[in-house]
């Protein structure tokens, strides 16, 4: 069994009540988990498991993936929500951290990037950063050809 907090990055349906969810973990980096049953009405972790929401969670090891025991909203960044250019921005850093980190690697730098730059909403800065964190140099790069 596995307690961390985690942002979900994104959702896609795995099957007719299933979800597999993409989320940023503070202990083991991006991981893929299943929310099984979770698209049942009476499923307790519904609406817990929304994208662009800092949940408290406990996984446990599946044969594919992670599967989803219990999940508890934190943060669910409603400011953001409600403002369409907030949220505009917010969806396009976690593009791009889903393009950029490709598998499951803890990385405690990048986590407090993430959850700064939900308040910052500093698309620039959050390149930069994050270019430099995967042990890039950003002057090398064209910061704004990332993504």
């Amino acid at each position: 069994m596995i307690k961390t907090q985690g942002i979900i990055l994104k959702e896609a349906d795995l099957n007719e009540v299933d979800r597999l969810l993409t989320i940023y973990t503070k202990e083991l980096g991006k991981v893929r988990v299943s929310a099984k049953g979770v698209k049942k009405l009476e499923s307790k972790l519904r609406y817990s498991i929304e994208p662009i929401s800092l949940v408290r969670l406990i996984l446990v090891e599946g044969k594919n993936y992670l599967i989803l025991k219990d999940s508890v909203i934190i943060n669910q960044f409603l400011e953001i929500k409600k403002d369409l250019n907030k949220f505009k921005k917010v969806k396009e850093i976690v593009e791009i951290i889903d393009e950029a980190i490709v598998g499951q690697e803890k990385d405690e730098d990048i986590w407090k990037l993430i959850l700064q730059s939900f308040k910052d909403l500093d698309i620039s800065s959050f390149k930069e950063k994050l270019i430099s964190l995967l042990g890039y140099d950003p002057k090398e790069m064209d910061i704004e050809d990332i993504y």
